[in-house]
């Protein structure tokens, strides 16, 4: 109770009488001025006054760990003195003489200096073996990999005594793409005789250069649980006889280690000479080619799958080359991705899929496909390739022959097989709302006035009028036509944008066109051939000459597409508007 009365009273004195507080004065002092390598210096930069902003920045000979502020105020002889200390921990980064250089301080508009601290590091002492209680190590996997090529960086913490409140600061690992493996690793191991508790912490790290690149030292900060001689007032094994309480006698002891710095030597990736483009993947890989169906009928529709496995930077992997028979119409879908991140680094899968839909009847070979990579383990470009696939396709059974079968743009409604995968979509859970209980949960009932029984009649209404507009809203929404005009003009709007690459404007672009067709038809599907369009479009009574636009307008999204030719920006504008003056007019053909 003394100890609230005099900060009360300090606080008035300090907001009451502001002469009485002394002017600004700036000390920086260390608790010891000779170390070694393994142990650290506190460091502490006092301010008498207020708040000010302090530039450590300058210290180069050592890693510095922000320690927090702390504050005490003083009363001597009426006068009150308010201090502010900022503390550092200071990590010595060699041996010798090393220099804390004086630190800038800046308040009001002020700047002020403290003065230089010299500290003398030396070797760890030889007989010192309270510091072998604890020690870390760092290392890499492959000290000379090539560009691109993963790596792991592991770091260890030895500890054969108790320990709190550890803190790891990990290297910036500048030079690399660096990623942290979920999940430390604990195990215990013998170490001349002395039991020590491991745990390692792993970061996977890609090269994005050549060259000798520095790794800067990993440290770690501790509390190492010691016995004070103080003897316990509580029972040893109790509750309270832990150091989280701070009692039991027990004391800690703030501890900070750093591993030695590392160079990785990063070799170059030699010159590439073949004649299968190299897909940028640095590891080990292999591919593999699947067909859904060999045998098809003219119109109909089958995926072909082509997986690209292995360790290494698989999340790069780009769509390979594939040649399909020109009496094939192709249509990509979206890759699938399963990679995950191990011991090892990255690994997994990478699966793209084409919706192939045979136009012509006979017997075709889709080539195999070939895959580049650069394979680490033997030091060389690998390429490797997938089987050819044999498909044979049969006359249509339904009437109209080659291209009369309308089964495409319904496949996804109907019980065919659709050929483009969708991923399956899991339920992972719900958020559980807790229920709310007070005191305004009971209230005293009230007459009811005019109003409010009128409002009371008028509840039942409202609500029934609510749910019948919220059905049709439903309704609507869920309707194709409605589904497939928006669609369209979702799909319109992402091919207008001027971040749309040239894959992906022409993508919106046909699946703007396509859906706005569909729209017409009351279906919902993905894509069309021109015959479709053209049957559908002549049932929705459109003039002649807009059904011929819309064909010729297919056939040239898809033309430019699969070319291969360059686009400038003008085509890519004409082309454009173009399409979207048709899809205009076909959605206003269905509202009419």
């Amino acid at each position: 109770m003394y100890s609230m009365k005099r900060l009360i009273i300090t606080i008035f004195l300090i907001a009451a009488f502001p002469s009485f507080v002394q002017a600004m004065e700036i000390r920086a002092f260390v608790d010891k001025t000779h170390t070694t390598v393994d142990e650290s210096v506190h460091l502490t930069v006092s301010i008498n006054g207020e708040k000010a902003e302090v530039d450590v920045s300058a210290i180069r000979d050592f890693t510095v760990i922000p320690g927090g502020t702390s504050t005490s105020v003083r009363i001597i002889n009426s006068r009150v003195s308010r201090e502010i200390s900022y503390n550092y921990t200071l990590i010595p980064s060699k041996e010798g003489r090393l220099v804390i250089p004086p630190l800038t301080v800046e308040k009001d508009g002020q700047t002020h200096h403290t003065k230089e601290i010299v500290v003398d590091v030396s070797k760890k002492p030889q007989n010192d073996t309270g510091l072998n209680d604890i020690f870390v190590e760092a290392d890499v996997s492959d000290p000379q990999p090539y560009e691109g090529q993963q790596i792991i960086y592991t770091f260890k913490l030895y500890n054969a005594v108790q320990i709190a409140n550890a803190n790891f600061q990990k290297p910036d690992f500048a030079d690399f793409v660096a990623k942290g493996v979920e999940g430390n690793k604990s195990y215990h191991t013998v170490i001349a005789g002395r039991d020590y508790a491991v745990t390692e912490v792993a970061y996977v790290l890609i090269p994005v250069k050549a060259g000798n690149i520095k790794i800067e030292p990993a440290i770690l900060s501790c509390n190492v649980v010691g016995r004070s001689n103080r003897r316990s007032s509580f029972p040893s094994g109790s509750f309270f006889d832990d150091p989280f309480f701070g009692f039991g006698g027990r004391q800690l002891e703030s501890r900070h280690f750093k591993t030695p710095g590392l160079t990785v030597t990063v070799k170059p990736l030699p010159p590439y000479a073949g004649k299968v483009n190299y897909s940028g993947l640095v590891g080990k890989f292999k591919v593999k080619a699947e067909i859904e169906d060999k045998n098809l009928e003219v119109g109909d529709s089958t995926t072909l799958k082509i997986m690209i496995e292995g360790t290494g930077n698989i999340m790069d992997a780009e769509e390979p080359e594939v040649k399909v028979p020109e009496a094939f119409k192709v249509y990509a879908d979206n890759p699938e991705e399963d990679i995950h991140m191990g011991p090892e680094g990255f690994s997994g899968k990478k699966i793209f899929r084409f919706a192939l839909v045979p136009l012509k009847q006979g017997s075709y070979e889709i080539e195999p496909i070939h895959f580049s990579y650069f394979d680490t383990s033997r030091g060389e470009y690998e390429i490797i390739s997938t089987q050819s696939i044999l498909l044979k396709i049969n006359p249509s059974s339904e009437k109209g022959g080659e291209t009369d079968k309308l089964n495409l743009f319904s496949a996804t409604e109907t019980g065919n097989k659709p050929f483009l995968k969708k991923q399956k979509v899991e339920f992972t859970g719900r958020d559980i709302l807790p229920l709310k209980e007070d005191s305004g949960a009971l209230k005293n009932r009230n007459e009811f006035s005019m109003p409010r029984f009128i409002i009371f009649l008028l509840a039942p209404v409202f609500l029934y009028f609510s749910v019948r507009a919220s059905l049709l809203f439903i309704r609507r929404k869920d309707d194709p036509t409605s589904v497939m005009s928006q669609r369209a003009i979702n799909a319109l709007k992402k091919a207008g944008s001027s971040d749309a690459s040239k894959e992906e404007f022409f993508t919106w672009l046909y699946r703007a066109l396509v859906s706005s067709i569909l729209s017409i038809a009351g279906v919902k599907g993905e894509s069309l051939t021109c015959a479709e369009a053209e049957k559908i479009l002549n049932a929705a009574g459109c003039f002649k000459d807009t059904v011929g636009q819309a064909v010729e307008l297919l056939k040239k999204i898809e033309s430019a597409n699969y070319s291969g030719l360059s686009m400038d920006a003008a085509f890519r504008e004409n082309l454009f508007l173009e399409t979207k003056a048709l899809i205009k007019k076909i959605i206003q053909l269905k509202k009419v």
